[in-house]
């Protein structure tokens, strides 16, 4: 999600010159989640549920945080906006659409959808007035999306027939989380920190996700006494979502949200790797001049700025 347009400089916490690193771990933990989360749904356990139990894991881990650190939750009407827009339709119903989708495509190709999250929200700004409009950025959105056109176009580029059917429904989670990340710039309360707006934002997801996965049947209780391999990967998932959320912010408060978009390539780099490594996936030459292009569109969109955001977070 957005935090703010400009860097923080604090006297404690992370050091921006062991940022690089700290960005490699969080996009690498991205990437590994895309794998854990297809390996949990080919188990059997349900998107729903799925998408219940690690957000209600996560909003523990982070609820406890707030408690130690002393950072209060709010839930006031600007709070409940903010967590209705940016948790309930850009966090939960992404979420769950992710897991329903990891059943039927390649993890790598669904982390090729969720690369384009930069060149849809840059879209997005320009609706709204919040970007001005420069021809080089616009020009990386046209090759991002030409990517996306050569994985869903062509017959040969997806493993099965219905796999495009599929892909054009993943795209609904990039489009929810761009919506997410315009919306945590718009809504955000004044008086939010990052944490304690991410606690409530994940308490809020959880009470909606549970009456609705027991409406649907998909309420999903792992056997704690004899875990299985789904059981595992719903740990792992969770801890790997809190864990992200601390980096995340850490990385926020250290150099910057534009800095941090990086984390971007790595994610895709990652995931894609970690889809090979757990599901022995290859992809056709369509996705990989795919991925060529939307790598090409999202070095437009915002690679340079990032970049020498992060070069002068880590100098100064």
């Amino acid at each position: 999600m957005t935090v703010s347009n400009s860097r923080s400089p604090t006297s404690s916490g992370l050091s921006p010159r062991i940022a690089p690193l700290v960005l490699l771990i969080l996009g690498s933990l991205w990437g590994l989640n895309t794998s854990l989360i297809k390996l949990a749904g080919l188990e059997g356990v349900p998107p729903i549920g799925l998408s219940t139990l690690q957000m209600s894991g996560a909003a523990v881990i982070v609820v406890l945080f707030c408690r130690w650190r002393g950072i209060g939750l709010h839930f006031d009407r600007a709070h409940l906006s903010y967590y209705l827009h940016v948790g309930v339709l850009g966090t939960a119903v992404p979420s769950v659409n992710l897991v329903n989708t990891l059943r039927e495509l390649p993890a790598g190709v669904m982390v090729l959808a969720i690369a384009t999250v930069p060149l849809l929200t840059y879209l997005g700004s320009l609706a709204f007035r919040m970007e001005r409009f420069d021809l080089g950025r616009f020009a990386g959105v046209v090759l991002g999306l030409a990517g996306v056109a050569m994985i869903v176009l062509p017959s040969t580029s997806l493993p099965e027939a219905d796999d495009t059917m599929w892909f054009l429904i993943g795209m609904i989670t990039p489009v929810m989380y761009s919506y997410s990340a315009i919306a945590a710039a718009r809504l955000r309360p004044e008086n939010g920190s990052s944490v304690g707006l991410a606690g409530g934002m994940l308490i809020c997801i959880a009470a909606l996700l549970w009456p609705i996965a027991g409406l649907a049947g998909q309420v999903y209780i792992p056997n704690v006494a004899a875990p299985d391999l789904a059981a595992l990967c719903i740990a792992i998932v969770t801890l790997v979502t809190a864990l992200a959320y601390f980096l995340y912010f850490e990385l926020i408060r250290a150099i910057g949200p534009v800095s941090i978009s990086v984390v971007g390539y790595v994610v895709t780099l990652t995931g894609m790797i970690f889809g090979m490594i757990f599901f022995g996936e290859s992809h056709s030459a369509w996705v990989w001049a795919a991925a060529g292009l939307i790598f090409a569109g999202l070095a437009l969109v915002n690679g340079r700025q990032a970049a020498g955001a992060l070069m002068n977070s880590v100098r100064g």
